[in-house]
């Protein structure tokens, strides 16, 4: 999760006017002022200043990259990153990145199934879906592609970059897919319903990234639920990594109609140097906001930052019930900072709700355990997350099966953070 990135750039502009930028020498010299700056910048807004090393050598790293990885706190520290600036500005401004569309998982039986595509991406165009198993990729069967081989498979980061597929729909046929890389408008929403639940209307919504774009999809879909009675909630988030900070706020207050303007949503703490900083995001009056008396998400070890913040935010404000699996565990998050060409997210604030409770670092435990059912499309009330969403909905309590089951068997997932957990895909 993350502040806006302007309002990072104005209060320190004073350092980045003293360390950023090249000026004008060789790439020696330019490495060496962006590892000075990355230095200084973790010295004076990351979280944990106090764990980094206050003298190194900047000629030692070859890149800011590398001292980055050098100096953050490894106890705590899974998250920090540097990414390409323009890269960044297109996901969070425009909801825009290059690639196919498509997201899979390397199951340990050797298959790769999809876990979803993006409408607008040469994947949607090609008619890929949810639960569709890639059998090879430029004609090598997957199982013979190895695991650091798969780093490359799709190719480098080239507009018009081709791919072939060939992929065994659900009914067992096999097509051949052309594809070439392209940019992918991201659609925040992967689905959204309103389903009967007994005497309850629920609404269901998969969410898939908190990014600029996400308020205007935000309508159509609370809209959809206020005209139809919704009174409960399954949100699913189980490939939400995260993202802005004032679209999780925006989100957790179509779900909780504000009777204070005191009722906190969230508090951003920064390190001791800086707490004239902490900022306060509070619940906001919504068109189409919902009287819900109990939200069920959808998490697993993919739901991280801005997700968690949801879930915890809400928490002191409506019954939340988890399903699924505990969650990534980001109970921080970062103001991004630009410099040269590139951009780099310091954890520089912890989050709490109106109780005080944050710090989540092994994750959000679920109240019950349900493996990802990829054979099932987003929405389907029989598709195994949602199905125990319904139960839970409804009283509140597992069912009977799902209580005694354990998280062993779920996928592992990604132990760093990087925009990749954002966009979540190909």
């Amino acid at each position: 999760m993350f502040q806006c990135k302007k309002y990072l750039i104005v209060i320190l502009s004073s350092l980045l006017l003293s360390c950023g930028g090249s000026g004008g020498g060789g790439t020696d010299e330019v490495i060496y002022q962006q590892n000075k700056f990355v230095h200084e910048l973790l010295l004076d807004r990351y979280l944990w200043y106090t764990e980094v090393d206050p003298e190194i050598d900047y000629a030692n790293f070859n890149s800011p990259e590398e001292t980055l990885d050098f100096l953050r706190y490894e106890t705590l520290d899974r998250f920090s990153y540097i990414a390409d600036a323009s890269t960044f500005d297109s996901l969070f401004e425009d909801g825009q990145y290059l690639g196919y569309g498509f997201s899979y998982y390397k199951e340990n039986d050797g298959t790769v199934p999809l876990k979803f595509v993006y409408d607008d991406s040469p994947a949607g165009r090609a008619g890929l879906q949810r639960g569709d198993m890639i059998i090879s990729i430029n004609r090598e069967l997957v199982e013979h592609i190895s695991t650091t081989s798969w780093d490359d498979v799709f190719g480098p980061a080239e507009e018009g970059y081709p791919v072939f597929l060939v992929v065994q729909k659900k009914n067992g046929d096999r097509v051949g897919i052309n594809m070439e890389k392209a940019i992918v408008n991201i659609n925040t929403v992967l689905a959204y319903s309103v389903i009967d639940n007994g005497p309850d209307k629920v609404g269901y919504m998969a969410f898939k990234s908190f990014l600029g774009t996400s308020d205007q999809e935000f309508i159509d879909v609370f809209s959809l639920f206020q005209t139809e009675g919704v009174n409960k909630m399954v949100l699913d988030l189980r490939y939400n990594g995260g993202g802005r900070v004032s679209v999780a706020q925006n989100l957790a207050s179509y779900m909780v109609p504000t009777t204070s303007s005191t009722d906190l949503f969230a508090l951003l703490k920064q390190n001791d140097k800086h707490q004239d900083l902490n900022y306060s995001y509070y619940f906001k009056t919504m068109v189409n906001e919902l009287d819900l008396d109990r939200v069920v998400v959808i998490t697993s070890g993919s739901t991280a930052s801005a997700s968690e913040m949801v879930i915890n935010g809400l928490k002191p404000f409506v019954d939340v019930k988890t399903v699924g699996n505990k969650t990534y565990g980001k109970p921080v998050g970062m103001n991004p900072v630009e410099f040269d060409d590139k951009v780099i997210l310091p954890i520089t604030f912890a989050t709490y709700n109106q109780d005080g409770e944050g710090e989540y670092f092994n994750g959000i435990p679920y109240d019950c355990f349900v493996r990802d059912d990829l054979n099932s499309a987003f929405g389907d009330p029989e598709e195994g997350m949602l199905a125990e969403a319904l139960v839970v909905s409804q009283n509140g309590l597992c069912s009977a099966t799902k209580s005694a089951q354990k998280s062993n068997n779920e996928r592992p997932v990604e132990t760093s953070y990087s925009l990749q957990a954002i966009i979540g895909a190909q």
